[in-house]
């Protein structure tokens, strides 16, 4: 069995990636962090192994990071910033103007969703989490799950060709 230091050590990175692509700043991600495991440590008796334990910790600093936004009163606008993954060889100055343009119309078009379709896509595509413990994370079937992101994904594609057809792009 595992120890908790053991856990921290084979979870934290992946967390805190998680908790930045939620809150774009590194400090509140590794506040957060730090209360995602000190709350975990507590209710580690509540585990029930019903999804993973990385799904669980996520959960945890899901919740934490919405009470944060709640004492802060934050408004939720878009919770991803600037994670992309660049392509391995250097594109030339007008492709690179261009993956950013298109970037940016995702973007936008992800921001423009309504839940529950944001968090799942956001969750699913960007936080890398299966189907499977998002519908866990939802108390729903992995087939809403599926159908959630599906359609996240077509309301991106029609946004996007939205702006193309009115630009020529």
């Amino acid at each position: 069995m595992f120890g908790f230091e053991d856990v921290y050590e084979k979870y934290s990175t992946a967390v805190y990636r998680f908790l930045l692509s939620l809150t774009r700043d590194e400090v509140l991600a590794e506040e957060l962090l730090q209360e995602t495991f000190y709350r975990a440590l507590l209710n580690i008796d509540k585990f029930e192994g019903r999804s993973s334990l990385y799904t669980w910790l996520c959960q945890i600093g899901k919740n934490a990071w919405l009470k944060e936004c709640k004492k802060k009163n934050v408004y939720l606008a878009s919770p991803i910033e600037e994670f992309v993954d660049m392509m391995s060889t250097t594109p030339l100055p007008e492709e690179q103007v261009m993956h950013e343009e298109e970037y940016k119309r995702v973007k936008e078009a992800v921001v423009q969703l309504v839940e529950p379709y944001k968090a799942v896509f956001i969750l699913h595509a960007y936080a890398g989490i299966n189907l499977k413990e998002i519908a866990f994370f939802y108390g729903k079937s992995e087939s809403w799950a599926r159908v959630t992101y599906y359609r996240a994904k077509q309301k991106i594609i029609e946004e996007v060709s939205k702006y193309e057809d009115k630009t020529g792009m």
